[in-house]
């Protein structure tokens, strides 16, 4: 019997910059795989940017990382993910530029949800347009399968 964890093996390519798998829409779910990924953030990224505090270890493996954009006016995303296979944690960094940002970077906002649970959620609330970059990481060295479904509807609450 084959298991759900072995039928995807790997996530996709990312495009030219190194940075993004794919472009997230409201209202859709992607199946993805951490394998293939980029290896960009770390535990001190995260800590740094206020994403979590550093309890949990994101500096071996590879990440996956989509792009979310709401449109003008007040919008409230909510990005959840569910990995079946492995320890994923799900972030989300609010950042008006077009390219990822590095590790050096200021990050004004972001979102995380870790922990030993399958399933973790975010919720990203904007009054005007906003880019937020998603990111699906991996605990220590963990990689594997995973389903991101993002909700969006007008207003804040």
């Amino acid at each position: 019997v084959q298991s759900q964890c072995d039928d995807v093996t790997e996530g996709g390519p990312t495009d030219g910059s190194g940075c993004t798998t794919a472009t997230l829409s409201c209202n859709e779910t992607l199946i993805g795989h951490t394998v293939g990924g980029v290896d960009r953030y770390d535990s001190r990224f995260y800590e740094r940017a206020f994403c979590t505090p550093f309890t949990t270890n994101h500096d071996g493996g590879d990440e996956r990382i989509y792009r979310l954009d709401l449109p003008e006016g007040e919008w409230t995303a909510s990005v959840t993910l569910d990995t079946p296979c492995a320890h994923l944690d799900l972030f989300a960094i609010r950042w008006e530029d077009d390219e990822c940002p590095k590790p050096d970077h200021l990050i004004n906002q972001c979102e995380g949800s870790v922990g030993d649970w399958k399933r973790k959620s975010v919720r990203l609330a904007s009054n005007h347009k906003s880019t937020w970059y998603v990111v699906v990481e991996g605990q220590g060295s963990e990689e594997g399968t995973f389903a991101l479904s993002t909700q969006c509807r007008k207003g804040l609450q």
